[in-house]
């Protein structure tokens, strides 16, 4: 996805793209960790809801990506694609910020500290793959990059629809059989 976001960037422009969408990603996801759950309680939006909502975007994305069409809002002509689309929701994306919401309403020290890193980890190995992204275009090719970038689609519908799928048996656990 940064490989497509970037396209005929110079590899100094494309270093700071990748910067500017890891300091989004870990602003996003440290905002989500210590307010998140505060935000979804002042609008009345249950987890679950998110996780739909979420889902379907990502889903949106994937279908793209499965038929070499990207999504609308991979659209980034003339704009910096460093938030949107490559920080969220991309990298910090519905899944990712739900469970950071639910993982932020721990409230010991040791706990917050342990997250915080696994957070900035996180982050860090984002970053180091934007920025080796360049070796991974000239390793798989053109062609190399369509087959991956469609797999990878099929598994992020697969997860998107497993998403839903867990939301919607809270929802109606008659489903499940329960």
């Amino acid at each position: 996805m940064f490989l497509s976001a970037t396209t005929g960037l110079a590899p100094a422009e494309r270093r700071k793209i990748a910067f500017q969408t890891t300091l989004a990603v870990g602003l996003t996801l440290t905002v989500s960790f210590f307010v998140g759950t505060y935000i979804l309680a002042l609008f009345k939006i249950e987890m679950d809801a998110f996780k739909v909502a979420g889902a379907l975007v990502v889903a949106s994305m994937a279908w793209g990506m499965i038929m070499a069409r990207p999504s609308a809002i991979m659209d980034t002509q003339g704009k910096n694609p460093a938030v949107i689309p490559l920080a969220i929701p991309k990298t910090a994306g519905p899944g990712t910020i739900a469970t950071v919401i639910t993982l932020g309403e721990t409230h010991t020290w040791q706990s917050i500290a342990g997250n915080m890193l696994v957070i900035a980890i996180v982050t860090g190995i984002a970053l180091a793959f934007m920025l080796g992204s360049a070796r991974i275009e000239r390793t798989l090719g053109a062609s190399g990059l369509s087959i991956v970038s469609r797999i990878f689609g099929l598994l992020l519908l697969s997860i998107a629809i497993t998403s839903i799928m867990e939301s919607l048996l809270q929802y109606f656990p008659g489903w499940a059989g329960t």
